[in-house]
């Protein structure tokens, strides 16, 4: 069977014809990143800067360009890097210098840290009026004679950027739905992008209370004003790492919010405020670090975010039914603190799970669901396979579910798991 070139999967929806309106508004964008991009450049090196100017004027590769420009490494005895990352997130090391970093650079960001009370927990500070941050590397047992604190040893600039119409490009569809949602993936891949975004066009709403609280300030920077980005939404910056979970209770305690969006959610105590907040109504947008809803599941912490796991023991007539005839088999405890949730596999590939409860009780039962691929433009409708700790997702399952799921195996076309013994039909 022929698959056209999205990646198969029944076409739920097409809104291709907005993207041409989005691309021009984010070129737009481009012009206020560049902006904001020399305000961090500024505090490099300048043989670490003029370099970098060198690598992305001379490019050899199109990756290498500012815009994609995603890190900058420092370290002594370590060459300079820069990390490139384009829209799928492959990413791309180049070194900047052949000569290795000293002392002196590293010195020269002592005045961005200078002061910085919260340094000693975070390891990172943000640069004021933009959505940058630099993040230091230190040697424990090397302390500095002045500071009697651990030396620094390195340091990291990470490039923060907004993309205003992501949404709209990828998934309209969740500026329409009131559950909470859970958005999942690996470091580097957008959630905090998607977060600003969420926050900026729910803000638009007059008839919602949009209260962001920021972890690592990294959602509306590290200024005493928040960023552009997060539109009209409250802001209520955390700063010190172990406090989210009690500025997410004051969030809603003494701000009324209708939605609060909060990133990182790592920690029993921000599990148990997630889930105090959804007991009394509150709509919740947070992040996590995974790389599908399954793995989450199984997370002893936060797997109470997707309505945790217990074990049953199923008779012999019901292990019978299924495909791998377990007896003692994993189900869902109790309700999940989100109703869906987004898994983001590249910064223009998401998978979107409308209904947590079911897709997680197929799973269980190691049984067929659907859930929707999101990618720019298109959504369309994929089988969920279940796999041990995880899924996979299948373009032709969803018409026509494998006899045996056990002796499925999925190949991956373009964006989405096709079921091989299919496509050749």
């Amino acid at each position: 069977m022929a698959l056209d070139s999205a990646g198969g999967g029944r076409q739920i929806e097409d809104f291709s014809h907005t993207l041409a309106r989005i691309d021009t508004q984010q070129q737009a964008q481009k012009d206020v990143f560049r902006v904001e991009l020399s305000l961090l450049l500024e505090k490099l090196p300048e043989q670490v800067r003029i370099a970098l100017n060198r690598v992305c004027d001379n490019a050899d590769q199109a990756l290498c360009r500012m815009d994609n420009l995603s890190e900058i490494y420092i370290q002594r005895g370590r060459k300079p890097e820069a990390i490139f990352a384009d829209e799928r997130g492959c990413k791309l090391r180049r070194e900047l210098t052949p000569n290795a970093c000293d002392e002196h650079d590293i010195a020269l960001f002592a005045e961005t840290f200078q002061g910085d009370d919260t340094l000693g927990t975070t390891h990172r500070k943000g640069v004021a009026g933009t959505l940058h941050r630099l993040s230091i590397i230190v040697h424990p047992t090397h302390v500095c004679a002045v500071t009697k604190q651990p030396r620094v040893i390195g340091v990291t600039a990470r490039v923060g950027r907004s993309i205003h119409g992501i949404l709209e490009k990828m998934a309209p569809i969740l500026l329409k739905t009131t559950q909470s949602l859970l958005l999942i993936g690996r470091p580097g891949v957008g959630k905090t992008t998607v977060l600003r975004e969420f926050a900026r066009m729910l803000s638009e709403d007059k008839g919602l209370v949009v209260v962001v609280v920021d972890k690592t300030n990294e959602i509306a920077g590290d200024g005493i004003d928040p960023h552009p980005a997060i539109g009209s939404a409250r802001w209520m910056p955390v700063g010190k790492r172990g406090l989210q979970a009690d500025v997410l209770r004051e969030a809603v305690e003494n701000q009324s919010p209708d939605v609060v969006i909060c990133d990182e959610i790592s920690t029993k105590e921000e599990v148990e405020a997630a889930r105090t907040m959804g007991m009394r109504g509150v709509r919740i947008i947070a992040t996590v670090h995974g790389a599908t809803l399954a793995e989450l599941a199984h997370c002893n912490e936060r797997g109470i975010l997707v309505g945790g796991q217990t074990s049953v023991t199923l008779t012999d007539a019901a292990a019978a039914v299924r495909s791998d005839r377990l007896k003692n088999v994993p189900r869902r405890a109790k309700e999940p603190v989100f109703g869906a949730a987004l898994e983001l596999h590249e910064r223009e590939h998401w998978i979107f799970h409308p209904c947590v409860k079911t897709v997680l009780d197929h799973y269980y039962s190691n049984e067929l669901s659907a859930a929707e691929s999101l990618t720019p433009g298109v959504r369309r409708e994929v089988g969920v396979v279940p796999e041990r700790d995880s899924f996979l997702y299948c373009g032709m399952c969803v018409r026509s579910p494998c006899s045996s799921l056990s002796n499925c195996s999925p190949c991956r076309y373009e964006y989405v798991y096709v079921c091989c013994a299919r496509a050749s039909d």
